[in-house]
């Protein structure tokens, strides 16, 4: 477990803090999508949903553990979502555009883009008087882009045009998401 935790924390500081020479050197390693989830989202996500449960559940008048529970499941569905409509997604926007791509590319580049929002989201579960900061995650869209520059097979005429393209639609989504799922979640409690 330790090993784990020292494993995320330095490759989540190496991608944080220099996106570029991150992708450089792990461009060409071979992850699949078990060992993504295994070593990276998961560890990550439970960690979030604990945060968020805590959170919510010492937020909210007399303790109420299901309501602390439906905001866990939120944030389990939304990260799923993103996950699944960055992959997919943005999958069918490539071939849209008249381009093949393989899928185990946009597995890795989804995956290490979702960590800023891991990460920060771990910070706002615990304090969610501070969902503000959430913006911050937007600097897993930065780190898409670097991604996507070294990974994806696109002319560089093009490149980041339709990369930018790619996160506007997975961000549209997420926020569509993100604010309906809480204004639900707000009727119930």
């Amino acid at each position: 477990m330790k090993e784990l935790v020292l494993k995320i924390y330095s490759r989540s500081q190496e991608l944080i803090l220099n996106p570029r020479a991150f992708w450089r050197l792990h461009a060409d390693t071979k992850e699949s999508r078990d060992d993504l989830f295994k070593n990276l989202l998961l560890p990550l996500l439970a960690a979030v949903s604990v945060a968020v449960f805590l959170g919510e559940f010492f937020r909210s008048d007399y303790f109420r553990i299901w309501v602390a529970a439906l905001w866990v499941i939120r944030e389990v569905a939304l990260f799923a979502a993103l996950y699944f409509v960055g992959v997919y997604g943005t999958n069918e926007l490539i071939k849209f555009f008249g381009f093949e791509e393989k899928i185990a590319v946009l597995e890795k580049l989804v995956a290490f883009s979702l960590v800023p929002f891991l990460l920060v989201s771990i910070f706002t579960g615990f304090f969610p008087f501070f969902y503000f900061l959430d913006i911050f995650g937007i600097y897993g869209f930065y780190i898409f882009l670097m991604g996507g520059r070294r990974l994806l097979q696109l002319p560089k005429e093009q490149r980041d045009s339709l990369i930018l393209k790619i996160i506007a639609a997975n961000w549209i989504i997420f926020g569509i998401l993100s604010f309906s799922t809480a204004k639900l979640l707000m009727l119930l409690d």
